[in-house]
């Protein structure tokens, strides 16, 4: 009965899972999208003097599509946030592109 005293001044730590302390884990989830769209839309900008908007857009289609599907198969939120992110920076990149040119 000693054993089951709440009111210990000093009670033991509750003891920590070995892979539940990884905060930016899912965080880095969407940090790598960002970075892929930040990469294939300055390489799109680059190599394609007409209509690499275009292509841009189909590729960031496809990325937006790829992020779905691993939020579906992985049953992760950091995916659709991703996702998100993707078409909302990317649409806006592309209609930055249109309006300059």
């Amino acid at each position: 009965m000693a054993d089951q005293n709440i009111w210990d001044p000093n009670p033991q730590p509750e003891e920590k899972q070995p892979g539940n302390n990884k905060p930016m884990g899912n965080m880095a989830i969407v940090a790598y999208n960002l970075l892929a769209l930040a990469f294939y839309t300055i390489i799109f900008k680059m190599l394609a003097s007409q209509g690499g908007f275009l292509f841009d857009a189909f590729v960031l289609l496809g990325h937006f599509i790829v992020c779905f599907v691993m939020a579906i198969s992985s049953k992760s939120w950091m995916w659709v946030l991703s996702g998100v992110l993707v078409v909302a920076i990317g649409f806006s990149t592309c209609v930055m592109v249109i309006g300059m040119g």
